[in-house]
């Protein structure tokens, strides 16, 4: 009888081996740029699902008080700082879903207050960008009241969203012509002031046509404000209710000295305000530009994504640590695609390219500037 042999297995040569890994390799080298893409366009979908919350978390306000939310800060008389004890994002808490949080804000105090400072170490999903690769939790500060009580999270809840609080780029250049002295010069109040004095008729331009705040993501150190939470320094501060604004006076039963050592050094003043706490009212800021770019016509330069390159700014241009230069208190994003998002005045959302012409940023920036709108 014939006996067949059994079958021969033969196993992959080295040569098929090395064949298979490339086309593995080369497969993966085409595919994680597009997971990577897909990924970003998850988190910028996302980030523009905040600014809209955000925006008609304002909107919600405006209907309920009939005046919108303070941005923060401003100027008064011949130019003076003007701050509020509450941010604008404090303000909105409770049109957010963040009721919890708000009632453990007492508002008439500050946010350093012992009354205030752990509800202040609440990071709010809300109010920060996905896509921000480079802050860290730690850039808040050390909340001491969050480590007295042994929380999970021990730092100040952060933003990465700028309240449009003025403009003072020049119609006729563009340049930046803040004021000065008893000059206004350009200097435009944003539509959120710092005395809740605001309504939707203070948006003369229409609600559609103005921002009220851009994304300001991307800081990678923690920066000081330049403003002193001491009564009788740099700046007036103001408490608000129902659209009256009073200033706050020594011997105020409600007030606290900013001697906190939790808040930072900032622009040389000792105990500044730290503009990327959310609780803090120094996080609104001016449309300017970057500060090396404001009297150059034309800039060369975008004001949206200022110095974006390299990361951390250029001692050739500016550092990022500088005001205004940068994610420091300009709008600024980490997406792709060269731009950032601003909440509008009706709650509605725009991406704005960061090729954006200066006069159109300066339009949408100014509530009543009463020119035919650019378009973009």
């Amino acid at each position: 009888m014939r006996h067949l042999s059994p079958s021969i297995r033969r196993g992959f040569t080295l040569v098929e081996l090395l064949v298979v890994i490339a086309i593995i390799g080369t497969l993966v080298g085409l595919l994680l740029p597009a997971v990577q893409a897909a990924r970003e366009a998850g988190r910028k979908s996302q980030c523009s699902n905040h600014v809209k919350q955000i925006s008609l978390g304002c909107l919600n306000y405006e209907s309920a008080v009939r005046r919108y939310p303070t941005s923060g800060e401003g100027k008064v008389g011949a130019g003076l700082d003007a701050m509020n004890v509450n941010s604008f994002f404090t303000q909105i808490l409770a049109y957010i879903e963040q009721q919890n949080i708000a009632n453990q804000m007492n508002l008439k105090q500050p946010y350093w207050s012992p009354v205030n400072q752990l509800a202040a170490a609440s990071m709010i999903s809300t109010f920060v960008c996905p896509s921000n690769g480079l802050t860290k939790d730690e850039y808040g500060g050390t909340n001491s009241a969050a480590v007295a009580a042994g929380a999970s999270f021990k730092f100040y809840g952060q933003t990465h969203y700028m309240p449009v609080a003025y403009t003072d780029l020049s119609p006729v250049d563009g340049t930046r012509k803040k004021w000065s002295g008893t000059n206004m010069q350009s200097y435009k109040q944003g539509l959120l002031s710092y005395d809740q004095s605001t309504k939707t008729s203070s948006a003369m331009d229409g609600t559609s046509k103005t921002v009220i705040f851009f994304e300001d993501a991307g800081r990678n150190v923690q920066n000081g404000g330049k403003r002193a939470p001491l009564l009788g320094a740099n700046t007036v501060w103001v408490r608000t209710s129902g659209g009256t604004s009073t200033p706050i006076v020594s011997g105020d039963a409600n007030w606290v000295d900013g001697m906190s050592p939790d808040m930072p050094v900032g622009d040389g003043v000792a105990m500044g305000t730290c503009p990327n706490r959310w609780a803090d009212p120094d996080n609104a800021s001016g449309v300017s530009g970057a500060p090396w770019q404001e009297s150059l016509v034309p800039r060369t330069t975008s004001i949206i994504n200022n110095t974006k390159t390299p990361l951390g700014g250029s001692a050739a241009t500016c550092l990022w640590s500088q005001n205004n230069c940068g994610p420091n208190d300009e709008p600024f994003s980490m997406h792709a695609g060269g731009g950032c998002f601003g909440g509008l005045a009706d709650g509605s959302v725009s991406w704005f390219g960061d090729d954006l012409d200066v006069q159109v940023l300066r339009q949408l920036s100014d509530p009543a500037d009463g020119e035919a709108p650019l378009p973009y």
